[in-house]
């Protein structure tokens, strides 16, 4: 009989203790709750909802979604619209957010798949949401970037892998863009002497894009150099700069650029 009323006692400690974890998480603040999603991967996100009855809907207000490389790769195995599949699961969670979101992040696996319709529908969703940070890292063939995204005129960063980037011929650029990478790009067409402006970029990197000869850029900001890897199309590139214009050739491995 001792040894139950024990027993009971342990299991009234562990629930008060548990009690006031909970409030201690529900009672963090907001600015600090925010912060802990954002450096999670998006299935931990999701997983927080159990925390508290104040966290369980919290995940849908996270201002960044992320689908890294882990992720993707396992939510393939589940196949596009499988439970638990790739695109099933990446439409399902942003079909339950609420609010902007800041940063979106997709990795897009090596696997099957008849179009881009859904992503290209995840990139007017993220468009509409305000994104600033954006990444579309895909493994499979080339994808057109939906004009949607040139009109995002948050951006502060876009990393673009195996994509066909094809500008329209007004495209002034992107106004606020700090940090450009593209790795392999199809341009499609020449853009001619189309100039590019974006007056806040800090950072550009190339790597093996294809279809673009002259590259001409208006970047008064240019701080850091830009790394231009194996595009063997590319013969120009010419930075506009507040201090003077520069041209260099460039070969089919290595150039620098910087003001």
């Amino acid at each position: 009989m001792v040894y139950v009323n024990l027993m009971t006692e342990n299991n009234k400690r562990r629930q008060v203790i548990s009690i006031v974890e909970g409030d201690r998480i529900s009672n963090l603040p907001e600015h600090l709750s925010d912060s802990i999603l954002e450096r999670l991967p998006i299935q931990d996100v999701i997983r927080t909802s159990i925390l508290s009855k104040k966290w369980k809907y919290k995940w849908t207000t996270t201002r960044a979604v992320v689908f890294d490389e882990q992720i993707s790769i396992k939510l393939a195995k589940n196949g596009a619209f499988g439970r638990r599949g790739f695109i099933r699961v990446i439409n399902q969670v942003l079909l339950l957010h609420k609010g902007s979101i800041s940063k979106f992040y997709v990795y897009i696996p090596n696997m099957f798949l008849d179009s881009f319709q859904e992503v290209d529908q995840w990139m007017l969703f993220v468009s509409a949401k305000g994104v600033e940070d954006l990444t579309v890292a895909n493994s499979i063939q080339l994808y057109q970037l939906p004009s949607c995204v040139l009109s995002c005129l948050e951006l502060r960063k876009l990393e673009l892998t195996n994509c066909i980037f094809k500008p329209p011929l007004l495209f002034e650029g992107f106004l606020y863009l700090e940090r450009l990478a593209l790795k392999n790009i199809d341009f499609t067409t020449d853009l001619g002497g189309t100039v590019i402006n974006l007056p806040q970029l800090k950072g550009l990197t190339m790597h093996s894009c294809t279809n673009v000869y002259n590259f001409k850029i208006k970047a008064t900001k240019l701080l850091t150099l830009c790394w231009i890897y194996e595009c063997p199309t590319l013969i120009k590139v010419n930075v506009t700069n507040s201090v003077r214009s520069e041209e260099l050739h460039v070969g089919t491995r290595i150039v620098y650029v910087h003001e």
